[in-house]
C-alpha cells in the first residue's frame, strides 16, 4: 500500500485500530514518521503516548525496542485527508467519468 502523506499532513484513519485507540474516520496530524526496525513497514506518530518498552511489527511480529514514549502506529492505517478544493475537484472528475460511461453504454 502506498503511503500518500508525509509529516505535517492531516490524515484520516481508514480502519479501526486493533486495540481501539482510534476508529475509522478519526483525524490526526502525522507528527513524525519512521521505518520500523525490521524494515517491514513505516510507522507514524499521531500524538498517542505509550509506556511499552517495544513496538511490535504487524507483519513479522518482531519486537522493536523503543527509546521514547510515542505509540508508533502502522502508517498503512491512514490516508491523507483531502482539502475541500481537492474533494470538489475529485467529485467533478468522477461525475464527468460517470457521465461518459453512461453515454457510452446507451
Amino acid at each position: 500500500m502506498i503511503i500518500d502523506y508525509r509529516t505535517g499532513d492531516d490524515i484520516v484513519a481508514i480502519r479501526d485500530h486493533s486495540q481501539g485507540v482510534f476508529l475509522k474516520g478519526d483525524v490526526f496530524t502525522a507528527m513524525a514518521m519512521q521505518r520500523n526496525g525490521c524494515g517491514c513497514i513505516i510507522l507514524v506518530d499521531i500524538g498517542l503516548k505509550s509506556d511499552r518498552p517495544f513496538t511490535k511489527c504487524p507483519v513479522c511480529d518482531m519486537n522493536d525496542e523503543k527509546t521514547d514514549t510515542i505509540w508508533w502506529v502502522d502508517a498503512r492505517m491512514f490516508k491523507r485527508l483531502l482539502t475541500r478544493s481537492e474533494e470538489a475537484d475529485l467529485a467533478e472528475v468522477l461525475a464527468e467519468v460517470m457521465s461518459e460511461e453512461l453515454i457510452n453504454t446507451n
